[in-house]
């Protein structure tokens, strides 16, 4: 795997064994789980994280931060989903020097948040943006 996706499989991975959620790589989930899925947000189950990357800075060095937008999805009630970013934010918030999917983050943070509103179904939609600081090397970069 790549660098970004290591991140994000990684990232899945933690969540699920914080008890946040679930993940499995086939995306198949009963309708009672929060599915933890990568890049999308399947219409079911109800409960849901979708974890999809963005970069942030590349620098002409081997630091990078790479943003990693989490969308969470609840029933009807706000604070439900507000309940799940909270959740997540005390799991990654200021976390130093983890591995997550084989790449040492030295930093991962919260940048933004912010109320996504109902989905056609009437449940709750909230994203939350963290940015994560790691070494990325590569042909053409210099230390």
């Amino acid at each position: 795997m790549g660098h970004t996706s290591s991140i994000v499989t990684g990232l899945a991975e933690l969540l699920d064994s914080a008890g946040l959620g679930v993940y499995r790589p086939d995306g198949v989930y009963v309708d009672s789980e929060t599915g933890i899925f990568l890049h999308r947000l399947p219409e079911s189950p109800d409960r849901a994280y979708a974890i999809t990357p963005y970069p942030v800075e590349d620098t002409g060095l081997t630091d990078v931060t790479d943003g990693l937008q989490i969308r969470m999805r609840a029933g009807p009630d706000p604070n439900e989903v507000i309940d799940m970013a909270d959740a997540v934010r005390d799991l990654l918030h200021m976390r130093e020097n983890t591995l997550v999917g084989g790449v040492r983050l030295s930093l991962i943070w919260r940048q933004s948040q912010a109320p996504m509103g109902q989905d056609p179904h009437g449940r709750e939609e909230l994203t939350s943006n963290y940015y994560a600081r790691s070494n990325r090397p590569g042909p053409h970069v210099f230390e």
